[in-house]
């Protein structure tokens, strides 16, 4: 009886957790985002240096960018997926892996050889596999559909803000520690400038991990779908996607390919600037970043602001119709960017193409939240992210390299094999939303009536 009434008690707790609670849990969350995407991102803008100091090729570069980030990640995705969908403190989850995938990103300063650093790569990448399954999860306790995609798009902006501060702050510490000439620390010894600048980038995650205690557990929303111990069992999990698979195939199949074209030019865009305008690293790092702050911020905070005003209007489908509508707007500046004749005029386009692109960020997300009864969404965002990193990340990366080194047998030809994965990539992505949407919007109706009856 005890146990029951501390129960009650916690439930109308959560009830009464105000608007300034809800969206302060949205900018803890998007504070723990920024630095899962500077850790995971810097070492876009050490390419050339680390080249040099390892002597590796673009395709092995692209490996510890993409494949080795993507590896462990995409398998410790289904666990933790399953995990938040039984936690009933979730937030404590992102706690261990923040402090965790902070931890290997100093261990990547330590790195001497393609090996090492490879593996610490790999470590990051299971830390940072705790946060986004996580974070949609509470996000979507917290916020009722139609205020959902609003919210979620601002956590997301913590990707391409922390993405951006990654290659300013990148530049900034690279600049600093090569007039230093390195630095020495006990321990460890002598470290080059780009090691130096992977410890730095990791001390911060001491403060997001204590930042992250302060979250409350919400009440869960919509439990429509559920076993007879509240959880659904991973054969129950593939049962129902196998049910939809029309639909779930569209969102996660879309996802996955708009994942891999703005994953692999964003890695590859600040080391295309260098190669053909000569741009020195800390310029391309600084114009670059701050294309993705900008750019990258209104893109996606617009895109969730869209869908809300959408929805008040009638229109459930909103969110894919944005994905949809971006994908199309957006291919002209991303294919014909890389092809211009100055550094001015391909940054100009990338930032076109960014500010369309990003409107899709949050709203995707959101998507697959309004048609996923509330036990299964850990596990499907799960099952979302293993196949975003091993298509996006994994092959994204690996997929402009591949073009440039067997393809075109010249590392100055980035330009062309950035434009080529836009001209392939984009026509797919189109046709994917076309063929699944009548399942969405058949999804949104039934979903929206089971949801009605369990309210």
């Amino acid at each position: 009886m005890a146990s029951t009434a501390i129960g009650d008690q916690m439930v109308g707790e959560r009830r009464d957790m105000g608007a300034a609670y809800r969206w302060y849990v949205v900018g803890v969350l998007f504070v723990a985002y920024c630095f899962s995407a500077i850790d995971a991102r810097v070492l876009t803008l050490l390419v050339i240096p680390i080249k040099q100091a390892l002597g590796l090729s673009d395709f092995e570069i692209s490996l510890l960018q993409g494949f080795a980030f993507a590896l462990l990640y995409s398998v410790a995705a289904i666990p933790l997926g399953r995990l938040v969908d039984r936690s009933s403190r979730r937030s404590r989850i992102i706690v261990v892996g923040v402090l965790f995938w902070s931890a290997m990103t100093m261990v990547c300063g330590l790195a001497r050889s393609f090996g090492q650093l490879f593996a610490a790569r790999i470590g990051v990448g299971i830390g940072e596999a705790t946060l986004s399954p996580t974070a949609y999860s509470l996000i979507s306790d917290y916020f009722e559909a139609r205020r959902r995609a609003l919210a979620i798009s601002f956590y997301a902006i913590g990707y391409p803000i922390g993405g951006g501060l990654a290659l300013v702050i990148g530049g900034a510490l690279l600049t600093h520690f090569t007039q230093m000439g390195g630095a020495v620390l006990p321990v460890f010894g002598a470290l080059a400038p780009w090691q130096m600048v992977f410890v730095v980038v990791g001390l911060p995650g001491i403060v997001v991990a204590l930042l992250l205690l302060t979250i409350r557990e919400p009440q869960r929303r919509e439990l429509a779908v559920a076993a007879p111990d509240d959880t659904l069992t991973v054969r129950q999990t593939l049962a129902y996607l196998r049910t939809h698979w029309r639909l779930y195939g569209m969102l996660i199949g879309s996802i996955s390919l708009i994942g891999m074209l703005s994953i692999g030019v964003t890695l590859w865009y600040p080391t295309f600037l260098v190669r053909t305008y000569q741009m020195p690293i800390a310029q391309a790092g600084l114009y670059y970043g701050l294309l993705m702050l900008v750019c990258g911020t209104i893109g996606t905070i617009m895109g969730g602001w869209i869908s809300g005003r959408l929805m008040r209007k009638g229109r459930a489908d909103a969110n894919m119709q944005i994905v949809l509508a971006t994908t199309v707007l957006k291919a002209l500046p991303l294919i014909i960017g890389p092809l211009m004749p100055s550094a001015t005029l391909a940054l100009l386009f990338m930032g076109i193409g960014t500010l369309i692109g990003q409107g899709a960020q949050g709203v995707m997300i959101a998507a697959i939240q309004d048609i996923t009864p509330n036990r299964l969404r850990g596990q499907v965002m799960a099952l979302t992210l293993l196949c975003v990193n091993l298509i996006g990340l994994g092959v994204g990366a690996s997929f402009i390299a591949a073009i440039t080194d067997f393809g075109f047998g010249d590392e100055n030809a980035i330009r062309y094999s950035i434009a080529l994965s836009g001209a392939i990539l984009l026509p797919v992505i189109v046709g994917i939303i076309f063929t699944g949407l009548p399942a969405y919007r058949a999804a949104l109706v039934r979903l929206g009536g089971e949801k009605g009856s369990v309210r």
